[in-house]
């Protein structure tokens, strides 16, 4: 789905892909920080939590829980890692459309 928004790079307005834009909000987003959507988000401050211990592939299956629980498809996730610096590339996949007629 694309969706046409305000856009501050000069432009009165632009295409963005709704998925690319929501995944990013998802993964920005501290659990419980929103007024409005407590639930919308990913719960960082337990996983940095001292005394806390996961291997880095639970992280990455728990990004992808969370984007898949938002109707977000994730078809890759690349994972560069430098000098304690772990960069997380997603791929997601397109929108399931249907251009067929239901019938009744």
């Amino acid at each position: 789905m694309i969706d046409i928004v305000s856009n501050h790079d000069g432009l009165d307005i632009g295409l963005f892909d709704t998925q690319t834009c929501k995944a990013k909000n998802i993964i920005a987003t501290q659990l419980g920080a929103l007024e409005y959507a407590q639930d919308l988000g990913i719960d960082l401050k337990y996983f940095l939590s001292e005394g806390l211990r996961i291997q880095n592939e639970s992280f990455k299956a728990y990004l992808v829980k969370t984007l898949a629980d938002r109707g977000i498809s994730v078809a890759d996730l690349q994972d560069n890692v430098e000098t304690l610096y772990h960069q997380y590339i997603f791929n997601l996949s397109p929108d399931e459309t249907s251009t067929g007629l239901i019938a009744r």
